[in-house]
């Protein structure tokens, strides 16, 4: 009888755990679903948006298609003329579809159904991450806190509801790996296509992906030369290749008229974007071109804008997990048939690092163009956070209980302050900079560069001057006609925005500091005297936007 009632309360036990997770999940659902409305428009938005639109009327040509969308449609330029043409659409175009499905021509809806629909992948993403770090670990409480590491990183928090590309292709990494790991460890033909679907998917995205599919193979080849494999080589790359690459080129447009060509001039321009317009980055004090950066400016930038013991978790699991691969490569020999690793936790670890160090690697070494901070990098962070619960569930299973709960205590901090973060500075989270980058940064790095806190301040402005033509003139690198689009009509109508040559026929001047310390274009986004500071934007003590009014 007790052995009974212990077996029928551990089954509850069971039940209630995986219920909390189930929890956290819809929480995180729900609060994704109330404040997504709240993002400003990106200045990259409107460009992929118009990038989902030449795929679709490349489409709609082909097959002659006729549709009554507005004249946006007409206006859209051709695939083989426009600058984007190299850019995915595995997200852009669906949503492009779906404009034009359900006949979405209030542009305030339009970016707000954009905004949903990147948090929904996202929020995919992350139960996707949650089962593959249960995977690896068989823990479900270190899966929820990678999980809360990633999603309670403030720059990824805020980025996670309006950056189509960088989030996205986050997430698809993401659900990437995890199929890919699944392969590996079981080798059955659904992860195979799923693997190869996804890792297509990817690469559609950004095609820094392509290196997934031969990253797999090379692991299989090593796994089919240790144990016996469900495929022959042949056969596994033989099927993977052609899933990823028939899907790659079904989702991609621009790969229809000529494939092969197509394909391989993409790859080379990805490989390091010129930069289109006169653009310069603000780093370290000094405005570069983003195509001659320094080979630290992604460690700089990750180590000041990640959340200080959330790095430290890194570090100390990456230098864990190099300790372990000299040990294992120390070890090898002619008489075993031992490699990097001795089992599939050891060979995932391995995946995992690979899969990280390649394209950091290559980003570095050929020098890749990186505008402003390391968002083009975002996808590695779930790599890395992978090594941080490597240490954590080291420090849970090998050391002292009391060093754990000291550690258990710091990450319960870090997560409170990130919290706190997420709150006060919403809907600007993109801005967060850690304790220690807060003491040095001033004037040495750009804070809003994509204007998110601009709708912020102007809804100030909105509340406390009642005119019915409220005159703003722009005295920065950003646009607020953009931001405009999430207005009703009747703030539309009020705002009457000038630019940069009008400020003196303007009530208010704007201006969020970027590039105001470009002494070559100073003058020009200077505010004239007869202007006072009247609202300003700080957080953390950072000043990130300001309007000064006429006295």
């Amino acid at each position: 009888q007790r052995n009974i009632v212990k077996k029928i309360f551990m089954k509850n036990l069971l039940i209630y755990k995986n219920l909390y997770y189930k929890l956290f999940f819809i929480f995180y659902f729900c609060v994704g679903l109330f404040i997504y409305k709240d993002y400003n428009i990106t200045p990259d938005e409107p460009l992929h948006r118009v990038n989902g639109f030449i795929s679709l009327k490349y489409i709609l040509d082909l097959f002659s298609i006729n549709i009554n969308h507005s004249d946006f449609v007409e206006s859209i330029p051709s695939i083989k003329n426009d600058w984007r043409n190299t850019y995915g659409v595995i997200f852009d175009l669906p949503v492009a579809i779906l404009e034009v499905l359900f006949k979405i021509e209030n542009i305030r809806d339009v970016y707000l159904i954009r905004h949903l629909l990147n948090f929904l992948i996202f929020f995919i993403s992350t139960i996707f991450f949650f089962r593959l770090i249960n995977l690896h670990f068989k823990s479900k409480l270190m899966s929820i806190f990678g999980v809360l590491i990633l999603i309670l990183s403030p720059r990824i928090f805020s980025h996670s509801f309006y950056n189509s590309r960088d989030l996205v292709f986050l997430s698809l990494i993401i659900i990437s790996i995890y199929y890919n790991v699944k392969l590996l460890n079981y080798q059955h033909l659904k992860y195979l296509i799923l693997a190869a679907v996804f890792s297509a998917f990817a690469t559609n995205c950004r095609i820094i992906a392509i290196y997934i599919p031969f990253l797999t193979i090379l692991f299989y080849y090593f796994k089919d030369f240790k144990e016996k494999s469900n495929f022959s080589l042949i056969k596994f790359s033989i099927y993977y290749l052609s899933i990823y690459f028939f899907i790659i080129f079904l989702f991609w447009p621009f790969l229809w008229p000529n494939p092969l060509n197509n394909f391989v001039y993409a790859l080379v321009e990805s490989s390091n974007y010129p930069a289109w317009w006169d653009f310069k980055t603000l780093f370290l004090g000094k405005y570069l071109n983003p195509e001659f950066i320094p080979w630290y400016y992604f460690f700089l930038w990750f180590f000041l804008t990640t959340p200080i013991f959330f790095s430290i978790l890194i570090i100390f699991g990456l230098f864990l997990f190099l300790r372990n691969l000299l040990r294992s490569f120390l070890r090898i020999n002619n008489n075993t048939k031992d490699l990097l690793w001795k089992n599939r936790i050891e060979m995932n670890e391995v995946y995992f690092f690979l899969f990280f160090f390649i394209p950091l690697f290559f980003v570095v070494t050929l020098n890749s163009t990186l505008y402003n901070g390391w968002r083009h990098l975002f996808f590695l962070y779930p790599l890395l956070i992978l090594f941080g619960i490597k240490y954590f569930n080291y420090v849970y299973n090998y050391l002292n209980k009391k060093i754990f709960s000291l550690f258990l205590i710091f990450l319960f901090i870090q997560f409170t302050l990130n919290i706190l973060f997420i709150i006060q500075s919403h809907p600007v989270q993109n801005i967060y900079f850690n304790y220690i980058a807060k003491h040095f940064i001033s004037n040495m790095l750009p804070y809003d560069y994509w204007g998110s806190g601009n709708k912020v301040t102007i809804d100030k402005l909105l509340k406390l001057d009642n005119s019915k033509k409220i005159k703003l003139s722009v005295s920065s690198y950003t646009s607020l006609n953009k931001m405009k689009k999430l207005y009703n009509a009747n703030d539309k109508d009020r705002l009457v925005i000038f630019g940069t040559a009008n400020k003196q026929l303007a009530d208010y001047i704007f201006t969020n500091y970027y590039y105001e310390r470009n002494p070559l274009i100073a003058k020009k986004y200077s505010i004239p005297d007869n202007f006072y500071s009247y609202i300003e934007l700080k957080i953390n003590g950072i000043k990130i936007n300001e309007i000064y009014k006429k006295k």
